[in-house]
């Protein structure tokens, strides 16, 4: 989703929908429509400002990390590598909010960079340090309820509980990071798809009445189809509906015929 949101933007960046360090209304209104009818979810234009609001913020911290000399960008791993535990410490002793980033896997870090590089250069759109605080909060707030899911989905197992909480504090907050990303778009999966089966259930079921219903009006019209017969007849005809079609495009007085010579 994330993906198709950067293409989303790029597309709207060319075709000028980007102002000073923001998008325009509509940029945000034609990436809801896209994202809500691709993955059937229902997006409103906040939902797609938010994340684009958080991407900035990312982007404002880890690149003043990789600033540093002793620290790196992993594109395979996509995330921060640190030559010096030591400089790390030091480096999170003086900028608290950057410790979630320790072991934090991004793997649309080049879209990011993509939409949000021209806007920290010129300090356009730039996030302050009150609203990336606020942001890394609200990260902070959903981790708890994102734990609950994952250990829905994994099991209650001490093994697994044991496998998600590692001993290292910046290791485990990485991990709840990770976690968190992974349980967000199992959630969404799992919401679409259940929508989904849902709607198929009720076409079925939609579609096998309208059948029942065409053979029955079809065979109101042939001659001598009562009794037992045109029971007999609704249950073949619903279960071959290549039969039906041909009974249907015959010459009435051809119809009984070949019901009765077909018909096991």
């Amino acid at each position: 989703m994330e993906r198709v949101l950067a293409d989303v933007l790029r597309d709207q960046r060319n075709l000028g929908n980007k102002g000073d360090g923001n998008w325009k209304a509509v940029a945000y209104s034609t990436a809801t429509q896209i994202l809500s009818k691709r993955f059937g979810v229902h997006l409103m234009a906040d939902n797609v400002k938010n994340r684009f609001k958080l991407w900035r913020t990312w982007y404002g911290i880890v690149s003043d990390i990789l600033s540093q000399s002793k620290f790196d960008w992993d594109s395979t791993k996509y995330m921060i590598t640190v030559e010096n535990e030591i400089a790390w410490n030091e480096h999170v002793k003086s900028h608290e909010e950057v410790k979630r980033f320790r072991f934090k896997v991004i793997p649309n870090w080049d879209d990011i960079v993509d939409l949000c590089a021209k806007d920290r250069a010129t300090g356009l759109g730039a996030e302050n340090a009150l609203d990336a605080d606020d942001i890394m909060s609200k990260e902070t707030n959903e981790e708890e309820a994102i734990h609950s899911v994952i250990f829905y989905l994994e099991g209650s197992s001490s093994v697994t509980r044991k496998n998600i909480h590692p001993s290292k504090s910046g290791e485990k907050e990485g991990m709840i990071s990770s976690m968190k990303e992974v349980a967000e778009s199992l959630k969404e999966f799992v919401e679409v798809t259940k929508k989904k089966m849902e709607n198929k259930k009720k076409m079925e079921i939609k579609e096998a009445q309208e059948v029942v219903h065409e053979v029955v009006s079809e065979l109101d019209n042939i001659p001598n189809s009562n009794g037992a017969l045109p029971h007999r007849t609704i249950d073949w005809l619903t279960e071959n509906l290549i039969k039906f079609a041909i009974i249907k495009a015959l010459p009435l007085d051809e119809k009984e015929d070949y019901i009765s010579s077909f018909m096991p």
